[in-house]
């Protein structure tokens, strides 16, 4: 439980810090659909919500490890 929810955690933030990236690496062309882009930066915090919110997550991994 307690590797899920880090492993879970870390790779929708590490998702949402890559797709943020991308975006200011293309500037005005990483907000255009046609890049693709923004779809992965939406699909990437969509990541976050739908797989557990990171809150939730770290709540879980505090839980386990007693704090």
């Amino acid at each position: 439980m307690l590797e899920s929810s880090m492993l879970k955690l870390f790779l929708s933030e590490a998702a949402v810090a890559s797709g943020l990236d991308a975006v200011r690496i293309h500037g005005g062309n990483g907000y255009l659909s046609e890049y693709g882009i923004e779809r992965e930066l939406r699909d990437a915090v969509g990541g976050v919500i739908y797989a557990g919110t990171s809150d939730i997550q770290r709540n879980i991994i505090a839980r386990t490890l007693g704090l």
